[in-house]
């Protein structure tokens, strides 16, 4: 008989395109869906740039109506969220588009699940006990398009809202919220800076970490987790310092995805039980908060984690370890004068 740890769950919701160019499908799945009325949800930047501006035109040659929510802010609050819902219910779409960060995309995927089971708060969505079993009717469709490399929400369920009144960060999710699909084109990620690529990348291996050394790993999650941490250990340093390197920037956009789906089905950590809290009372971008704890959390592990860092230290031979690799990491691209001024806040 199999051992108990070698049953598990694992849920793929989503329809994933991903490569160079994809962007280009998005008018063509609209319409093959019959998704005729639709709503993009973007900040103010993205609109300002014209990235939208053929889309919307390819939909109203084809008698689509499509408009745009622009109000996104970093760290979507219960207030941002409410203003996108509202915008929904007055223009009664058929889908939402996510289009940017990991807040655009989650602010998307919040406004449609609250839509489509009747209420502006995301608050009306979760238990006492912080559960999100109260999401009774399937979101309405959402489609995730990221423009950065970190977040790995365009592949899961899960969005996090900010309670400002309560200074703390809420996870909403469940099956019902699954985005309808993902686009995921790495060459939407060329533009990013620097600092956005390090501390976006930073999110993604922290999410594979957290997600491989999860008590509630299984061989498939690790298979996904490992994966995506071994392509950033290649790709990272370089997409930073060479924006323009499409292979970094694919290798990238496929290690946020890959965990995106871990933690999805297993969870995250430590670091991110502090990082959330961190960013709830001060606003911190998330990357960067949890690129401070990451290598104090690793090191507070590793006593009840030996055999996963030793796998995670093999991949690292040459770099004298994986948590020296982190190191070095932070000392050529975090302790940066850009990055320092942001630590002194």
């Amino acid at each position: 008989m199999a051992e108990k740890e070698n049953y598990f769950e694992f849920i793929l919701p989503s329809k994933v395109e991903y490569g160079p160019g994809t962007i280009k499908t998005l008018p063509e799945e609209l319409l093959r869906n019959d998704f005729k009325r639709v709503v993009f949800v973007v900040t103010p930047g993205r609109n300002r740039s014209g990235m939208l501006d053929g889309i919307l035109a390819v939909l109203a040659e084809e008698g689509s109506e499509a408009t745009v929510f622009d109000r996104v802010i970093e760290n979507p609050d219960l207030a941002s969220v409410a203003d996108c819902v509202q915008f929904l219910r007055a223009f009664t779409p058929d889908a939402v588009v996510g289009v940017g960060g990991g807040s655009a995309l989650d602010t998307a995927k919040a406004a449609a699940v609250c839509y489509s089971n009747g209420t502006d708060s995301v608050l009306d969505l979760l238990n006492g006990d912080g559960g999100s079993r109260k999401i009774k009717k399937k979101s309405l469709p959402a489609i995730m398009v990221p423009t950065t490399a970190g977040s790995g929400t365009e592949v899961n369920y899960w969005a996090v809202i900010t309670n400002k009144a309560e200074k703390e960060k809420l996870s909403v999710g469940a099956p019902a919220m699954s985005p309808h699909m993902a686009i995921v084109d790495p060459e939407l990620t060329l533009s990013l800076p620097p600092k956005v690529t390090l501390y976006t990348g930073i999110d993604a291996l922290t999410h594979a970490i957290e997600s491989y050394l999860s008590k509630t790993s299984n061989w498939l999650s690790d298979m996904f987790s490992f994966g995506a941490i071994t392509l950033i250990m290649g790709s990272l340093r370089r997409a930073v310092d060479d924006g323009a390197n499409l292979v970094a920037r694919c290798n990238m956009a496929l290690a946020s995805m890959l965990a995106g789906v871990a933690m999805e089905n297993v969870g995250l950590g430590l670091i991110h039980a502090m990082s959330h809290q961190v960013s709830g009372f001060y606003d911190t971008p998330h990357g960067l908060a949890n690129a401070l704890l990451l290598p104090e959390v690793l090191a507070f592990n590793r006593p009840g984690a030996k055999e996963k860092i030793k796998s995670l230290d093999r991949v690292a031979r040459g770099k004298g370890g994986f948590i020296r690799w982190i190191e070095k990491l932070y000392s050529c691209l975090l302790y940066t004068s850009d990055a320092a001024d942001e630590l002194d806040g």
